[in-house]
């Protein structure tokens, strides 16, 4: 961490004496406190195209017009190289009407969809090589040979015992690893939810194995959508299930609907635009239909369990929410949640679809205030919290974040002199 000067510890010192006090009376912080951050210096590494770049003047939860500033940037300010100046400016803002905060400048079009199909890169992963490694998280397109390996590992089964001796190399081992991890969505789901015959959606499945599962157990008639090409050849080749590919900009469902139960994976914090994906998803489903939401990120992560927001706001994070906020997005959507719960650090949200947006849907003042003292101070720390090799990209705003944390007490002084991060107690 960058060292004070001994002048700058003791001015520093002397406010938090006397924070709260009629000598010093509190006052809000703000993102643009001080100096504002100047322009990145960061050169362009890549070809991703400049444009266009999305401007939301209103929630696009809710469509509230109030909003106050609560973070600059995602995680490419942490990037050794990120594609261009423009990438790490999302300019996050708390909307004063439903609590969802937003990135108000987002990409579209071209430059979406250049990130998109980056995707390891954006979301700073390695790509790793070998069609298994592909399956769930890569845009490559699958070889003839990959295909028929892939038919080949997967003619094992989905469960394969280790005491076979099969090498993972011979076996799918993502498969039976999938349908492990969904069970508990396919239990929530089964006991709150008559399955019997249903027709079921699952947007953005992995590998199908949700649907499978209730089409084992209810009968039901699955169908499925994939980010990617892989991904829907294996939940079509393994499972049978019609599948076809999504697009998080425009998003559209091309199997004949109505459905009964629309299953969402980690979309509504990923939707371009979140409003028009749940108008799409209302007009698939039948009147009293649900969506079901899950692997949405609760924003504690970073409000309370000590995590970076910088580090946590990837660039297709575009969305993100409280439990309180999401069940007010989704009423202003037209959807009443019926169950939610957190699990894994991940919301799990049921919803009903009613017959219409319940517009009225508002915070209170207590909560607005609360909110937006946790992100200006959740800002402050993730700053603070910036590696030696990119704080040139927040030095404008550094001096600004320690004081404010010192004076919180988020933060103190080390023997050497350098402002040091307290982490919460787990």
């Amino acid at each position: 961490m960058a060292r004070l000067s001994v002048r700058r510890r003791l001015r520093i010192a002397a406010q938090v004496l006397f924070a709260d006090t009629p000598l010093a009376p509190s006052r809000r912080p703000q993102p643009n406190e001080g100096s504002e951050p100047e322009e990145l210096p960061i050169a362009p590494t890549s070809q991703c195209p400049p444009a266009p770049i999305l401007e939301c003047s209103r929630c696009p939860m809710c469509d509230g017009g109030e909003r106050t500033l609560v973070s600059e940037f995602n995680r490419f300010v942490l990037s050794d190289d990120p594609p261009d100046q423009m990438a790490a400016r999302y300019n996050y803002s708390l909307c004063h009407r439903c609590g969802v905060v937003y990135a108000t400048t987002r990409p579209g079009g071209e430059r979406y969809q250049w990130l998109f199909h980056h995707f390891e890169e954006t979301l700073g992963r390695l790509p790793r090589a070998g069609a298994a490694a592909k399956l769930t998280l890569s845009t490559f397109e699958l070889s003839d040979q990959e295909k028929a390996d892939l038919r080949r590992r997967a003619a094992r089964g989905i469960f394969v015992s280790e005491h076979e001796g099969v090498s993972r190399k011979e076996c799918l081992p993502v498969l039976s690893g999938d349908r492990l991890a969904n069970s508990a969505h396919v239990e929530l789901l089964g006991s709150l939810l008559d399955l019997r015959g249903r027709r079921v959606l699952e947007v953005r499945s992995r590998a199908g194995s949700i649907g499978a599962a209730l089409r084992r157990l209810y009968g039901a008639d699955p169908y499925a959508m994939a980010i990617f090409e892989n991904q829907r050849f294996v939940i079509e080749e393994v499972y049978g299930i019609p599948t076809s590919l999504l697009d998080f900009e425009r998003f559209t469902i091309p199997h004949p609907g109505p459905f009964d139960l629309i299953i969402s994976n980690h979309m509504l914090t990923h939707a371009v635009r979140p409003r028009d994906f749940l108008t799409t998803v209302r007009q698939q489903l039948r009147p009293g239909g649900h969506l079901y939401l899950y692997n949405e990120p609760d924003d504690a992560e970073y409000l309370s369990e000590g995590k970076s927001m910088f580090s946590t706001m990837n660039a297709f994070h575009l969305q993100t929410f409280d439990g309180k906020s999401l069940v007010r997005a989704l009423a202003a959507n037209g959807f009443s949640v019926v169950f939610v719960t957190r699990f894994g650090g991940h919301f799990l949200c049921l919803s009903r679809m009613e017959d219409e947006p319940r517009m009225s849907v508002a915070m209170d003042d207590l909560e607005l205030e609360r909110r937006r003292k946790l992100y200006l101070q959740a800002r402050d720390t993730a700053i603070l919290m910036v590696p030696a090799r990119q704080r040139s990209r927040v030095a404008s705003i550094w001096d600004g974040a320690a004081e404010r944390a010192l004076a919180a007490g988020t933060a103190e002084i080390g023997e050497k002199g350098d402002v040091r991060i307290r982490r919460p107690a787990k």
